[in-house]
C-alpha cells in the first residue's frame, strides 16, 4: 500500500523520540511523497521541528480542551496510515477515534481493539520494539539505529547569557555529567558522592571540567553533586557549569555535540549524546541495555553484571544494589577507554 498521509503518535519521554527517529526516517524513505505528522509532547517539538522526515509536528497538550482539539484534528486529516507508539490508554483512545485508514500499535487490551496491526513490547520501549512494528508494515529499513538523525543548531541567547554570567570557559574540554532521570525513576540513579568524586577524578587525569544537566526534577540532586565538588576540590581549579532546567533541548546539543565525553545514567539525556555520536558511558542498574543501551559505536554500559535481578524493569526495589555495588574506579576505567581511544576530540 502506498500511503500518502502518515501520522506517528509518539511517547512522552526523550528516550523514546530518540528511539522514534529510525522509525520516522524509514517511513520517509519507503514513502517519499508521502507527508509525515508528528504528535508530539511540547517539550520535546525543538528535537523533529526541523528534521527532513517530518513534514508537520502536531503538539499533544494537557487539558481536556486540548484533547478534544487535537482529536477534532486527527479525524479531519483521515490519515492513510496512523502509528502509535505509545501503548497508553490515551494515545490508543485517539488511534481508535482517529478515523485512519490503517491503524499500528502495540498490544495493550483493551484498548488496542481498533488496531489493525499489533505488536507486543519486549523488554522497554525501544527501537527494538518500533523495528516490529515496521517488519508487519513491510517497510524496508536501511538505517537501525539514531545515530546522526539530530542536527544541533547555534546557541541561543538565552544559553549564551547563562555561559557568560557563569564564567564558563567554553574554550576549555569539557565532560557532561547527567545523573538524573524522571521521578518515576529514582531507581536508576547513582550516588552523588561517587559522581562528584568521578568528576574529580576526571579533571584530574584528563582536564575535564564538568558540565551538569537535567531536568527541573534534578535540580536538588545535581545541586548536591557540586557541593560535594566544591568541598573536596582542594586546587579549586574545577570550573563547574551547572546547566539543570535552565536550558532547552536545542542549546543542550549545541553542548552535547561540543563535548568530550558523556557519563550519566540510563536516561534520555544520554541517548541523545549517543545520537550526537560523542563518547558515551552509560551507567546501567534495573534496565537492560540490550533494548536501550547506548546506540553508537563509542560507547560503553558498565554495570553490575553478576545479579540474578537484573534486569528487573523498574518494578521496584528495596536496596537498589546494582547500583550501590558499581564503583567509580569501574566507571572511570570505562572512561578512559573511550578516552584514551584515537580520533577523540580530547586529542584532537
Amino acid at each position: 500500500m502506498n500511503f500518502k498521509k502518515i501520522c506517528v503518535i509518539h511517547l512522552n519521554q526523550l528516550g523514546d523520540l530518540v528511539f522514534s527517529l529510525p522509525l520516522l526516517k524509514a517511513l520517509k524513505e519507503n514513502y517519499p511523497d508521502s507527508t509525515i505528522h508528528s504528535i508530539i509532547k511540547p517539550h520535546l517539538q525543538e528535537l523533529v521541528t526541523n528534521s527532513p522526515y517530518v513534514d508537520k509536528v502536531i503538539l499533544r497538550k494537557n487539558g481536556i480542551k486540548e484533547k478534544l482539539k487535537l482529536l477534532k484534528k486527527v479525524r479531519q486529516k483521515r490519515y492513510d496510515l496512523l502509528i502509535s507508539l505509545s501503548d497508553s490508554e490515551e494515545c490508543l483512545f485517539l488511534t481508535a477515534l482517529s478515523k485512519a485508514t490503517i491503524k499500528v500499535g502495540f498490544s495493550h487490551f483493551p484498548w488496542d481493539f481498533s488496531l489493525d496491526m499489533k505488536e507486543k513490547i519486549e523488554g522497554h520501549h525501544s527501537w527494538y520494539n518500533n523495528l516490529k512494528l515496521l517488519k508487519r508494515l513491510n517497510v524496508k529499513v536501511e538505517k537501525r539505529d539514531y545515530v546522526g538523525l539530530i542536527i544541533p543548531s547555534f546557541l541561543g541567547k538565552v544559553c549564551r547569557d547563562l555561559i557568560e554570567s557563569e564564567g564558563f570557559n567554553f574554550q576549555r574540554k569539557f565532560v557532561i555529567i547527567s545523573p538524573g532521570t524522571s521521578v518515576r525513576r529514582k531507581i536508576k540513579e547513582w550516588e552523588e558522592g561517587k559522581f562528584a568524586e568521578l568528576i574529580i577524578l576526571l579533571k584530574e587525569r584528563y582536564d575535564l571540567n564538568p558540565v551538569l544537566v537535567g531536568g527541573k526534577d534534578n535540580k536538588k540532586l545535581n545541586e548536591t553533586i557540586v557541593s560535594i565538588v566544591k568541598e573536596r576540590d582542594n586546587d579549586k581549579n574545577i570550573d563547574m557549569l551547572n546547566l539543570t532546567g535552565k536550558i532547552d533541548l536545542r542549546d543542550l546539543c549545541f553542548f552535547v555535540k561540543n563535548a568530550s565525553l558523556f557519563v550519566g545514567i540510563d536516561s534520555g539525556l544520554m541517548h541523545l549524546a549517543s545520537s550526537m555520536d560523542i563518547p558515551v558511558v552509560g551507567i546501567f542498574g534495573p534496565s537492560d541495555p540490550f533494548y536501550v543501551g547506548p546506540q553508537n559505536e563509542r560507547s560503553i554500559v558498565v554495570r553490575e553484571e553478576e545479579m540474578s535481578c537484573v534486569p528487573c524493569y523498574l518494578k521496584g526495589c528495596r536496596d537498589r544494589a546494582c547500583m550501590k555495588r558499581l564503583d567509580v574506579n569501574k566507571v572511570l576505567y570505562a572512561c578512559e577507554q573511550l578516552l584514551n581511544q584515537s580520533g577523540n576530540r580530547l586529542h584532537s
